[in-house]
């Protein structure tokens, strides 16, 4: 191994089986499995440079190493239960109690230098802490002159020096120079742990004669796990000799109690394989500092020696503290870059996600800025997704394979970012992945769904420079099989194929950015589509309550239209004429409420309302004066409604509830420019105002006001009900004034039908029998009826009309396809519905004559002579 203190893969030593000291495990038991649980915090021993005191919990000792009569002399006595002044004196006793008390209640060391031990006869350099209830006692000889002179400086120039630097390679390098300069160590490397947990040298200061390792990998298991866990703990390791002889600690540990542990303890015993493993290398001696960056190990700073080398306590605690503010300028870094990459991204992600439409789904948001995702990150590829649906840009696996994949990263992901260099391991499908696509980055951007952004890198094979062969190595002994350290640190170069290059920290950065922008802009979306919901619910709300009273509104007004109707006519025939003439008029009405989409009329509107209250006998019952004024778009639409409300009240409360009511609207302009409407009721019933607001009421008096910005004034005279209407001037427009309509309707008296056969579609059958009849009375011999495109169609099969009139709705489908069946036989045809204005007529039959429903005969009779005369043109031609 290394000599920075690299445990591990060459070695497995455990405990020994049950009622065996823990201080003397058996070195000669490997086994493959179990290297990365050797226990190495209690070898039970330490290196024999210095010596060690254990106190328990009252202050009595209760070990001490095999050679600390060196520094207390042969004083042949028991340790053991003895008093710490006992031992020490109490002069030094006490300074290692304030020791321990300056250090707190941590592991961190206190530290007694040039201590007089006993009769004065010793002097040591002593470092104290505390652990799991004991104190340990460190003694060493003490620190030369010329050490405690560096030590003072040591910390202060190294700062001094990186302190400048703002980036890796730089820093790296020089930091390798100046430890060796300062320590003079043989070589110093600067080591740094990749994603994978195997490690790289990216700088390096070495005596010339000595070979390199700089850019060279070592393998993860080189630091297993519990190695890794003590450089956390243990900033500064330092191995004097490789080939010392481990001093055992005594007495050995009764059966049953808790064993010793050295994680804190500088003198603590290195495993005799890690020791050859060094030797193997050709070092005597080391030294490892550790780079903690977020409580984890970034790397180390590793010196090698050549021959025994030894590190005083001022020396190591000044490389200590330097180890501390290292760790803490490369974080600063790493995090600044990060910082930076973040805000480099997120300002790209603004640039993206800029113009996008609220009203878009979010995962078409994404799925249109897949090739801009793509290019935040180095990738071949790019992939969404959502809701169940696969979207992709660039290099991605095949269709058939994306169902399994999401498989597996959702499991390995769930709500958190996953990446990895090997798809074909992770996913065993190795005719998939391994070339094309070999490495993925997963995004997970939905805090209630497992959807997906991710990044795809194909395979990028290249060699890794090796300290040696990464492999472990068996080799059988007189105890059984154990483990070798490689013999020779030779570079050995391995091919890697199949696996893409790996993602970085600074990819996850970039990613974890993506994920919480998208996550933003999902619940944005979200809000704005649940704010957009609620307004929709309230308008629909609305719209149903209007339209619930509309309907009932008509119901009545068709009921006193029928009922006057008859009392005002002298035959049935002249009460179907009129009746009928009516409801065309009330539908034109009806239609003009909700049309007016560039505007109209404002007396052309009137009329039409009037014309369903008007009767042969009583023409004058409603009067109309007032000049040609347009309305705008909105202000007729509103007007409309009013009108209509207004017109409906006095239909079935108020004047013209009674043959001999009358009604007199007239307007002017005022100077102004705004519109003045009066409306004055007599001969009804008595008027009694209203103890209750209803919807109409509301509606007739906030439209105007609301909407419009003006106003009304409504009084509810006994004699009949007046209302002062005041029309803003900005929602009036000038129009040339028109010829006076005549509403009667003229009845073409003519049979364009006559002995044809007729094609009818209509879904409703009271319409059908209706429009059956207007086509035998304009002398249609036989009309075929159909409610359903299937059925039409059958009949077409069977026999060809010579015209068809279409009922373009026919519920949940439309007469599309017989309109096209026609087409192909050359039969001409019509359609009727209830749509204004054909609004809702494809434009493949734009060309084609509409009437509108309730159907007249005249209407009809044109639109099928018109469809009639298209076919015969077509014919002659």
């Amino acid at each position: 191994m290394l000599a920075f203190g690299r445990y591990g893969r060459q070695h497995a030593h455990p405990i020994e089986k049950a009622g065996c000291s823990p201080l003397s495990y058996d070195r000669s038991k490997v086994d493959l499995t179990n290297c990365d649980r050797e226990p190495i915090h209690i070898p039970g021993s330490i290196q024999p440079h210095g010596a060690m005191i254990v106190l328990n919990e009252q202050g009595m000792v209760s070990f001490v190493s095999e050679n600390i009569n060196e520094f207390l002399g042969d004083t042949n006595r028991e340790y053991v239960g003895a008093e710490l002044a006992d031992l020490v004196g109490s002069t030094v006793a006490h300074d290692i109690g304030n020791a321990v008390a300056r250090a707190g209640a941590g592991q961190i060391a206190g530290v007694v230098l040039k201590a007089k031990l006993s009769d004065g006869a010793s002097v040591a350099d002593i470092t104290a802490h505390r652990y799991e209830g004991r104190t340990f006692l460190e003694l060493e000889r003490p620190a030369s002159p010329e050490d405690t002179e560096v030590a003072l400086h040591l910390t202060q120039s190294l700062i001094r020096r990186v302190d400048g630097y703002r980036e890796f390679d730089p820093l790296f390098k020089s930091v390798a120079r100046l430890v060796r300069a300062m320590l003079g160590y043989d070589r110093v490397m600067v080591y740094r742990f990749l994603h994978n947990g195997a490690g790289r040298v990216i700088a390096e200061a070495k005596d010339p004669s000595l070979g390199s390792f700089l850019g060279q990998h070592f393998p993860v298991s080189d630091i297993p796990v519990q190695a890794r866990k003590l450089y956390v703990k243990n900033w500064i390791r330092v191995i004097g000799d490789a080939s010392f002889t481990p001093v055992p600690l005594l007495p050995k540990i009764a059966e049953g109690d808790p064993a010793v542990d050295l994680s804190f303890a500088h003198l603590r015993s290195v495993s005799p394989i890690h020791c050859e493993y060094l030797r193997n290398m050709g070092v005597a001696a080391s030294m490892s500092i550790s780079i903690v960056v977020d409580g984890q190990l970034w790397g180390l700073i590793a010196c090698h020696h050549n021959t025994p080398k030894w590190l005083s306590i001022p020396l190591r605690v000044a490389t200590e503290l330097f180890a501390q503010y290292f760790s803490l300028h490369v974080a600063a870094i790493e995090h600044r870059e990060q910082q930076a990459s973040a805000a480099a991204t997120r300002s790209r992600l603004d640039a993206i996600i800029a113009g996008v439409d609220p009203a878009d789904p979010v995962e078409v948001t994404l799925r249109r800025r897949l090739r801009a995702f793509s290019s935040l990150i180095a990738s071949d590829g790019a992939g969404l997704w959502s809701r169940g649906e696969w979207a992709a840009y660039g290099v991605s696996p095949s269709e058939s394979a994306i169902p399994r994949l999401m498989e597996v990263i959702v499991e390995k992901a769930g709500r958190s970012i996953w990446d990895t260099q090997d798809l074909q391991s992770e996913t065993g499908n190795a005719e998939e992945y391994g070339t094309r696509v070999a490495g993925v980055l997963a995004i997970p951007i939905s805090v209630s769904s497992p959807d997906f952004l991710v990044f795809f890198r194909s395979e990028e094979a290249h060699q890794i420079e090796w300290a040696g062969e990464p492999r472990k190595k068996e080799e059988l002994t007189e105890n059984g099989v154990r483990l070798s350290p490689r013999g020779s640190f030779d570079t050995w170069r391995e091919d890697v194929r199949h696996k893409s290059l790996p993602w970085s920290k600074a990819d996850v950065v970039v990613a974890d950015s993506i994920r919480g922008y998208v996550r933003d802009v999902m619940l944005s979306h979200n809000d704005a589509t649940e704010e957009q919901r609620e307004r929709t619910e309230s308008q629909r709300k609305l719209l149903n309550s209007e339209l619930n009273h509309r309907v009932k509104n008509i119901l009545a007004l068709v009921k006193s239209i029928a009922t006057q109707t008859g009392a005002n006519s002298q035959s049935v025939d002249e009460y179907s004429k009129s009746f009928e003439g009516r409801l065309r008029a009330l539908s034109f009405a009806h239609d003009q409420s909700f049309g007016g989409r560039d505007g109209g009329e404002l007396k052309g509107l009137i009329e039409a309302e009037a014309g369903m209250h008007r009767f042969a006998k009583l023409p004058d019952r409603i009067q109309i004066s007032g000049n040609h004024i347009g309305l705008t778009e909105r202000a007729f639409g509103v007007f409309a409604l009013l009108l209509h409300e207004m017109m409906t009240n006095a239909a079935k409360y108020g004047s013209l509830s009674v043959t001999s009511g009358r009604l007199e609207i007239s307007w002017s302009i005022a100077e102004n420019g705004d519109c003045h409407l009066s409306w004055k009721e007599s001969g009804g019933p008595e008027v009694v105002a209203p103890t209750r607001r209803g919807f109409g009421s509301n509606l007739i008096e906030k439209t105007v006001s609301h909407d419009l910005g003006g106003s009304i004034d409504i009084d509810f005279a006994p004699g009949g009900l007046k209302a002062h209407i005041t029309i803003p001037s900005q929602h009036l427009r000038e129009v040339v004034d028109l010829p006076p309509v005549d509403h009667a309707m003229n009845e073409e008296s003519f049979t364009p039908l006559d002995g044809m056969s007729i094609l009818l579609v209509e879904d409703q059958s009271l319409i059908a029998m209706d429009t059956e009849e207007l086509l035998r009375s304009l002398g249609a011999e036989e009309v075929s009826t159909a409610a359903n495109v299937g059925a039409a169609l059958k009949l077409l099969a069977e026999g060809s009309p010579n015209c068809a009139v279409l009922d373009l709705n026919l519920g949940s489908s439309t007469s599309e396809d017989v309109a096209r069946e026609l087409e192909k036989r050359g039969i001409p045809y019509v359609f009727a519905t209830g749509y204004r204005d054909g609004v809702h007529i494809p434009a493949d039959f734009s060309a084609i004559p509409v009437v509108r429903k309730p159907v007249s005969q005249a209407a009809l009779a044109s639109a099928v002579s018109a469809a009639l005369g298209v076919a015969r043109a077509e014919s002659d031609a």
